[in-house]
């Protein structure tokens, strides 16, 4: 028995809706989960289908971690924590299940699975990389570099066999992402994936590297998997399509990806693309996308309603290593007290939209304002002391490194 499943957010339940109707499809024998990281009250699967069901995330991890891991993390950083808890879930509870295959919600299969598993049936581990072919000339129109921090797998797919190996593949991410599922540049971690670079050392007898073009097809890889479409059928470069990883996608305007530059653009919007997008794209909005993605966020507040922001999560990383946090979103609790004692509660729409540049009116001018100011500091300070001041800045833009606001003045 296979079993598939996918995180997500409420907000982002029309997504995984399009995926399991595509599992349906193409692996009606298959069961699939939709698990759900801020719970499943008053939300349903709109499809019938033996086999399928949404579980709520609380069930795969236990209560105080849980809380702990919810309020450190944001959305992204959350939803790919408890990946590896969710597969030793399924394992657990389901003795017939020999392989479990994750898809980000964001993904569509558009054939079986099985050429990714099928010659490698004592394997453990299924990983796909951002890119298989190597070219002296990177001119993707997403640059390869952009992968030595993100990682060179991508965790949107993977899959796990019950192994002997299995439960040390596990318990290793697992253990890792209970603290280290950040997405942060300074210390090089990309959520969940960036640790399975350790794969190909660690885990090297039970690796399988998926070198199929069909599997995991995305903005990133098409300059190698040229999109086609021959007798009805999709096909990646030389294979047939597998599934589609619609990353970054643009849901409010036609485009296949709203990250790419303007000028790259045209990689990815010919006639059979932009179709393809717009196929995409009915699908996830038939399932309630413009009604689900208002959904707030569950874990975006304390229970006051006031906004926790991610500033917030990342004063708290440092502050539990000092203090004990029982009840993190508690308006009661200690780490609440300590922001509120230095001032550091915002209830503001700001806040509560992480102080995004749409928050900031006039970026230009303010940056000009600003570029303006350090000039002159660089005239009062001379270029020694600007330089190690600029150092200094670089280390305050780590909300990290500003504990001592949480700290009473001596």
């Amino acid at each position: 028995m296979i079993h598939i499943f996918t995180i997500t957010a409420k907000n982002y339940l029309s997504l995984a809706l399009t995926l399991g109707q595509s599992v349906a499809r193409h692996h009606p024998e298959a069961r699939f989960t939709v698990c759900v990281a801020d719970g499943i009250d008053g939300i349903a699967l709109n499809y019938e289908h033996p086999g399928h069901r949404l579980l709520d995330a609380r069930d795969t991890l236990p209560a105080g971690t849980f809380d702990d891991m919810a309020f450190k993390y944001d959305v992204t950083e959350f939803c790919t924590s408890f990946k590896p808890a969710t597969f030793k879930h399924i394992f657990a509870t389901e003795a017939d299940t020999e392989l479990v295959h994750y898809m980000d919600p964001d993904t569509r299969l558009y054939s079986r699975l099985d050429p990714i598993t099928a010659d490698t049936p004592t394997k453990t581990l299924y990983l796909a990389p951002h890119l298989l072919d190597c070219d002296v000339a990177d001119g993707n129109p997403y640059p390869e570099f952009h992968h030595l921090w993100e990682g060179i797998f991508n965790l949107g797919y993977c899959a796990i066999r019950r192994t002997p190996a299995m439960p040390l593949v596990l318990d290793w991410w697992d253990a890792r992402l209970r603290e280290y599922c950040y997405a942060d540049h300074v210390d090089g971690l990309h959520t969940d994936q960036k640790w399975m670079d350790y794969a190909p050392v660690y885990f090297r007898d039970d690796l399988v590297i998926i070198e199929h073009y069909g599997a995991n097809v995305s903005h990133w890889n098409l300059i190698e998997r040229p999109l086609t479409r021959v007798d009805g059928e999709y096909r990646a470069g030389r294979n047939a399509l597998i599934f589609f990883h619609f990353s970054g996608f643009d849901f409010k305007g036609t485009a296949l990806n709203k990250y790419v530059p303007k000028e790259a653009q045209g990689a990815y919007t010919d006639g059979l693309l932009t179709d393809f997008a717009a196929d995409y794209r009915a699908a996830v909005k038939a399932n309630g996308y413009d009604t689900l993605i208002q959904i707030p966020y569950g874990f975006a507040r304390f229970d006051d309603g006031t906004p926790v922001s991610k500033a917030q999560r990342r004063l708290y990383r440092e502050f539990v290593k000092a203090t004990p946090v029982q009840r993190p979103f508690s308006s009661a609790g200690v780490f609440y007290a300590a922001l509120r004692d230095g001032a550091l509660l915002d209830r503001s729409a700001a806040a509560a939209a992480n102080y995004s540049k749409a928050t900031v009116s006039d970026m230009d001018g303010k940056l000009r304002t600003v570029s303006r100011a350090m000039r002159w500091m660089l005239k009062l300070l001379g270029f020694r002391r600007y330089a190690q001041l600029v150092k200094l800045f670089s280390f305050l833009g780590r909300m990290e490194n500003h504990r001592f606001l949480l700290q009473r003045p001596r």
